[in-house]
């Protein structure tokens, strides 16, 4: 069975053209042109129930895009993705009872250190509890 399924998947940003100069500040607020900047590219793939994989890839590959797609934060420009057989983005509260993201940044995560071992760090520098 298919935990996730994506097929063709594309998310493309608007980004407004921006214009030199004083005059150009002011045609810039007024313009609708744009540029579209893909963050993730006709990308496909399918991971089964029982699977472990891992999302790797440099600053700025989409990971973050892609990981908000499947949680059902962002909405795909282009493709079809399904989590469980559903569409992220339109069972999204069903979705976020079911799965956790953590998105971390370097000075949270210490690379010498098992990932587990930096968050225990982390609850005792922060006084979580350990239930939760």
């Amino acid at each position: 069975m298919n935990i996730i399924e994506a097929q063709n998947l594309t998310k493309e940003y608007k980004r407004f053209k921006r214009f030199p100069g004083f005059w150009g500040a002011m045609r810039t607020l007024m313009t609708q042109q744009y540029s579209k900047v893909p963050a993730v590219n006709d990308l496909s793939f399918k991971i089964n129930a029982g699977e472990t994989v891992g999302y790797l890839g440099p600053n700025g590959a989409g990971k973050s895009t892609m990981i908000k797609m499947l949680t059902g934060i962002l909405v795909p420009t282009a493709g079809q993705l399904f989590v469980r057989g559903k569409i992220p983005h339109q069972s999204r509260m069903e979705n976020a009872r079911k799965m956790g993201v953590v998105f971390g940044q370097r000075s949270q995560l210490w690379w010498e250190l098992p990932m587990i071992d930096s968050f225990e760090v982390h609850r005792h520098v922060y006084k979580i509890d350990e239930k939760t």
